[in-house]
């Protein structure tokens, strides 16, 4: 069904901009815009919209320092933005909100009052307005760190997948860009189709095409998937890799399919490519890059025997194909495993390379009901080789649904190909979201995480520049005793960390437990708390007050009986699910709560727990009941990006 506006009228100072981007639907046949001048009355520019087409990117060149008066006539701008500064990298772009749904803003925002809705986070990343998913191509190229994401800028759910766009000097405070990446032309006019520019990743290079610290790089080089599908029909799915490169992170030049479907016994699944250069291979493969693939493959065709290239570790779940789906509701597929393929060529990197199939560098046999892997990652870290990929339509016996696991193993060609040999593997995050994972390695060597927080409770909720997708604070990962490791980056401690908060004690009357509160301003906080010992506990980290005198909603991490774990009240069905920690011995405990979500960190990265949760009332309250012996609680404030 169309949109039933018909006209909108608008007038906007352009400023230091000379570029006008519009992302409209058409309301009726006879879809125009058109930009003049009221000093004069002067057209600066009229367009239709092309016949066929439901929805169109307009962009237009316009006068720097001028007001224009614009007409969207039969048709809804949904995503506008003004670019084309004289430094995009630094002042970012100019969001021009012309869609009659969000009448109540000004037409030119300003970027905090957006962020500034208690229904927004205010230290987490998130795009201005619509749907986001997956980071894609996370780099560092001269001086800036680069984030991509999966965008949609029509509306609030998934559609057709564009590339959003901002940078940031410190991976904490970011600017807007405009959109880089759009779906394929041919589904402006063929509405049964759906896919567009799927995710991938970067790799800086200089001007010969070697991979080189972003510093010292002259481009960046991406490759991604290109995913096409007739809507309704996933057996229609064609998916293949393409590449493109980018001189400032802005500009893309043409894309060059790069890698397609090795086999026909390659999962239609064949997705997310990851770029990588430090491998523990290229001693033995004379300097090569490598690409690791998300797919599945047919069961039969490995050896389950085998050490090299299997995880047999299970952890008791089951198929499902929604966040709350139960075991043996939905029929699972025995036939195929998921499976991380690897792809190999020699360097330097162009538009032409030639990429050798290297085979199934892992299959999960513990996880096989699994549809396929997502997101996969694969990269050499203090001396072990990891790799990351999120299990699709795979839920565990603790409540989380499609989660990220991690194996840490050591990587070796038996031969014939290269292998992972995996020693030891878990969950990255116990909570419920916490999805998509990409790592890079910054100009300091280290190795660094962004997940897309994704909604499964249903917490967000649609309105005027609002965004549906959170990106997770930064984590730098580490290896520690065979175990994948991750905490927020020391920036993330730097530049968010704020003043500290009082903290109130009591004790109670009938029970040897001790209590430490402390109330927040701005529904946000960070809280530092050591423990000396295994003796229960209950941190709540939010609660919303039942006004009719029932069960507060509330958000909890609790310890009984030796097992931590985070715990919800009045996510309905979410409320049974257990988001085991997995770990004992619980001494360290940081909780960053932002408005909307919260990362749990144990034991300094041992284990982390992300959940979404609302926070209901204008200052949360931050509560610790505990039985044994508390060496330090503090909390202070959580300080916005924006």
């Amino acid at each position: 069904m169309l949109p039933t506006t018909n006209t909108t009228s608008a007038r906007i100072a352009t400023g230091d901009y000379t570029h006008l981007d519009l992302f409209v639907e058409r309301t009726d046949k006879l879809a125009s815009i058109s930009l003049s001048r009221p000093s004069d009355g002067a057209t600066i520019a009229y367009a239709v919209m092309p016949k066929n087409e439901n929805r169109h990117h307009f962009r237009f060149d316009v006068p720097a320092g001028t007001d224009l008066d614009i007409s969207i006539n039969q048709a809804v701008c949904r995503f506008g933005y003004l670019s084309g500064s004289d430094n995009d990298l630094d002042k970012g772009i100019q969001y021009v909100n012309l869609d009659p749904d969000f009448a109540q803003w000004d037409t030119l925002p300003a970027t905090a009052a957006i962020y500034r809705q208690p229904e927004r986070t205010g230290s987490h990343f998130e795009p201005i307005a619509r749907w986001m998913n997956d980071p894609n191509g996370l780099c560092e190229f001269k001086g800036r760190y680069h984030l991509f994401f999966q965008f949609n800028p029509y509306g609030w759910g998934w559609d057709c997948m564009h590339w959003g766009h901002a940078v940031s000097r410190d991976l904490v405070h970011w600017t807007h860009l405009p959109i880089v990446l759009e779906p394929q032309p041919e589904f402006a006019t063929d509405h049964t189709l759906t896919g567009g520019a799927f995710s991938g990743s970067a790799i800086t290079v200089n001007n010969d095409g070697y991979p080189c610290k972003g510093e010292d790089a002259d481009a960046i080089r991406f490759v991604l998937t290109r995913h096409t599908e007739t809507r309704g029909d996933e057996h229609s799915v064609v998916e293949y890799q393409t590449t493109c490169l980018s001189h400032d992170g802005i500009h893309f030049e043409v894309e060059t399919p790069w890698i397609t479907r090795p086999t026909p016994t390659t999962g239609l699944d064949f997705r997310d490519p990851k770029i990588e250069t430090n491998l523990p291979l290229n001693a033995t493969h004379n300097g090569r890059a490598w690409i690791v693939a998300a797919t599945n493959q047919p069961v039969d065709e490995f050896d389950q025997n085998a050490d090299a290239g299997i995880s047999r570790a299970s952890t008791a779940g089951w198929f499902a194909t929604y966040p709350m789906g139960k075991p043996g509701e939905a029929q699972e597929n025995q036939t195929t495993v998921p499976v991380m393929t690897l792809f190999s060529t020699a360097l330097p990197l162009h538009r032409n390379s030639v990429w050798q199939y290297e085979g199934p560098v892992l299959a999960d046999f513990g996880h096989q009901v699994s549809r396929t892997y997502e997101c996969p990652d694969m990269f050499a870290l203090d001396n072990r080789t990891v790799a990351c990929g999120a299990l699709m339509h795979y839920r565990t016996a603790e409540g989380g649904f499609q989660p990220v696991r991690w194996y840490v193993g050591d990587l070796n060609d038996d031969g014939k190909a290269p292998r992972l040999t995996v020693t030891s593997s878990d969950w990255i995050d116990f909570g419920l979201g916490y999805y998509a994972t990409q790592s890079f390695r910054d100009n300091h060597d280290r190795r660094i995480v962004i997940a897309w927080i994704v909604d499964h409770a249903g917490v967000r909720r649609e309105g005027p520049c609002r965004a549906n997708g959170i990106m997770s604070l930064p984590r730098e990962l580490h290896v520690v005793n065979d175990r994948l490791v991750g905490k927020p980056i020391k920036e993330v401690y730097d530049q968010l960390v704020g003043t500290s908060i009082q903290i109130d004690t009591a004790n109670s009357p009938t029970s040897n437990v001790k209590q430490w509160s402390a109330t927040c301003p701005n529904d946000s906080y960070y809280a530092d708390i050591t423990l000396n010992d295994d003796a229960d506990f209950t941190l709540t980290i939010a609660e919303n007050r039942n006004t009719n005198g029932g069960t507060p909603e509330s958000l909890r991490l609790v310890r009984r009986d030796g097992v931590t774990r985070l715990a919800t009240s009045g996510q309905g069905d979410f409320d049974k699910n257990t988001y085991d920690s997995g770990i004992r011995d619980v001494r360290h405990i940081e909780v960053f709560f932002d408005h909307q979500v919260a990362e749990v960190f144990l034991n300094d990265g041992e284990a982390a727990g992300t959940m979404l949760f609302q926070a209901g009332e204008p200052q949360v309250r931050m509560k610790l009941e505990a039985q044994g012996n508390v060496t330090a609680c503090k909390v202070n404030t959580l300080n916005t990006i924006w």
